[in-house]
Order: C-alpha cells, then sequence, then structure tokens
C-alpha cells in the first residue's frame, strides 16, 4: 500500500493543490520514510497525519501545521472516492512488513 499511499499524497499535490511535484528534501525524506518503514511506530507515524498535511509538506519542503482549506473538504472526499474506486482499495493500511 506505499505505492498507492504515495499516489494519492502526489494527485492531491497535483490535482487538489494544482502545484507541480517537486523532488525537495522534505520529498525525498517522505519516500524515505515509506520506504524504511521498520516497525509499528514507523507506520503510525505515517498515518498519523492525513494525506493533504503530507502534501502540504512536499510543497512546502518542512513539516508544516498549515492544513487544506475546510470549505475544500467535498473536492477531498470526491477526490479521495475516485482514487479508492479506481484502485479497488478501501482504505490505506501500510504493512510494514511488506516489500515495497
Amino acid at each position: 500500500m506505499r505505492e498507492k499511499y504515495f499516489e494519492f499524497i502526489c494527485l492531491l499535490i497535483t490535482d487538489f493543490y494544482n502545484k507541480e511535484i517537486v523532488e525537495n528534501d522534505f520529498y525525498n525524506y517522505f519516500v524515505n520514510l515509506l520506504n524504511d518503514l521498520e516497525d509499528d511506530y514507523g507506520v503510525f507515524f505515517i498515518e498519523h497525519h492525513i494525506p493533504p498535511h503530507w502534501a502540504l509538506c512536499i510543497i512546502q519542503n518542512n513539516h508544516t501545521i498549515d492544513t487544506y482549506d475546510k470549505n475544500d473538504e467535498d473536492k477531498l472526499s470526491d477526490m479521495w472516492l475516485e482514487f479508492t474506486k479506481h484502485n479497488s482499495l478501501k482504505s490505506f493500511i501500510i504493512d510494514y512488513n511488506a516489500s515495497n
């Protein structure tokens, strides 16, 4: 599920925030987090923050406390529903035991 989680974060960057994906320091940090999950704590840390948080962190190139505009909740929900439908997902559960 790591790849799908990352794919959704990228979709948020490009389609929700209308920004380009820039492979900056935070982008690399996030990719490394996903690729190096070794225990429940790592999984919890990633899943503790909602996907828009990670997208904004990549856009801003730091661990931000900003969040999406509450007026955009319907748009975000629609994107999530379309993504899960297209990918036959019900949720993201990242398994640190699975190979990436």
